[in-house]
């Protein structure tokens, strides 16, 4: 290790993961970024993952371990900032692993042009490590303006630039910004804040951070809960746009939304209460959006929403679109 290596910080949150999480801890032990601090947050896990946890703490002082009550990912990943001393600051879902010069270069990267942060791509794999077809719309090494990449979540395969995982980030990032806690889809609440803060961002083309598909992932599942909460994060998109005069991604984000309600389906009084309010909610945007100047196809996409939800489902079908939210 040099001297003058700056501290990387990487949090991994834990929940039910003791079958994924050796993986996933052996693969950062094992970064050429020697200089990391890991920050492993036990989030009421059931399972075995903290006797894992402790195993590995007892292995490499870089490990260190909080332990706590059920809160979430994004409580999980907030107590891991608290804690957090590095210069940079990366996240690690536990049950995906990264390859061996990841953080280095992401950290080259980012230095090599003065960014705030450095994303690389995602390689999909199976959970016994075969990879999967999967195309990066990272498709050369750039580097992007804050602007250019909030103009990214306007285009096709926008949630790839909202994923937390597959990037390193300047740790003054996080200095106004917390995940939203007791959400899902903590991501969609806060890409958006990130780039605003962010003069350059350097894209690595290679896939680096390996993204195990798995069913019963938080991901995968099609709950009222994670349709709303997906719209709910879309929706603050759109308004922060909007309020920026970014009228593009505000309907980006507004379609985003409305492709997570019109394919939710609420069997319970909880779930429908629940649909009816981020409804509601989408129909006091779509009023403020058709107000913006111009934009008259984006125009026309949201208010046929509107004039008949069944409408705008199908026209997502004939697209082969199911909610613009998933990332699969």
């Amino acid at each position: 290790m040099e001297k003058n290596e700056p501290l990387i910080s990487v949090i991994v949150p834990v929940y039910d993961v003791e079958k994924y999480l050796p993986k996933c801890l052996d693969s950062l032990l094992a970064q050429t970024w020697r200089n990391l601090e890991i920050i492993v947050v036990n989030d009421g896990s059931p399972d075995g993952s903290w006797d894992i946890m402790q195993d590995y703490a007892a292995r490499d002082s870089r490990i260190r371990l909080r332990r706590q009550k059920n809160g979430g990912l994004s409580a999980a990943r907030n107590a891991g900032l608290e804690l957090a001393r590095g210069e940079w600051i990366g996240f690690m879902d536990s049950d995906d692993y990264a390859a061996p010069e990841m953080y280095e270069t992401l950290y080259r990267a980012a230095t090599e042009h003065d960014a705030q942060m450095a994303v690389c791509s995602l390689a999909y794999v199976t959970p016994d490590g075969t990879p999967l077809p999967r195309t990066s719309p990272i498709t050369k090494d750039e580097v992007l303006t804050g602007r250019e990449a909030l103009q990214r979540l306007s285009g096709p395969q926008n949630w790839y630039y909202v994923t937390v995982m597959n990037r390193l980030y300047r740790r003054s990032l996080f200095e106004d910004i917390r995940f939203p806690e007791g959400r899902l889809h903590e991501d969609e609440f806060t890409a958006h804040l990130f780039y605003w803060q962010c003069e350059r961002i350097a894209m690595v083309k290679k896939g680096m951070y390996y993204y195990v598909q798995r069913s019963g992932s938080i991901m995968h599942t099609e709950s009222v809960r994670n349709r709303v909460d997906g719209a709910n994060g879309m929706m603050e998109r759109a308004d922060f746009a909007r309020e920026h005069e970014m009228y593009i991604l505000a309907f980006a984000a507004c379609n985003g939304a409305l492709g997570c309600i019109a394919f939710a389906k609420g069997s319970t009084p909880e779930e429908r209460q629940a649909l009816a309010q981020v409804t509601e909610r989408a129909d006091r945007l779509i009023d403020q959006l058709l107000r913006v100047p111009g934009c008259r196809t984006e125009k026309a996409k949201v208010a046929l929403f509107r004039l008949s939800p069944a409408l705008y489902r199908l026209a997502l079908k004939i697209r082969g679109v199911r909610g613009t939210h998933r990332r699969l």
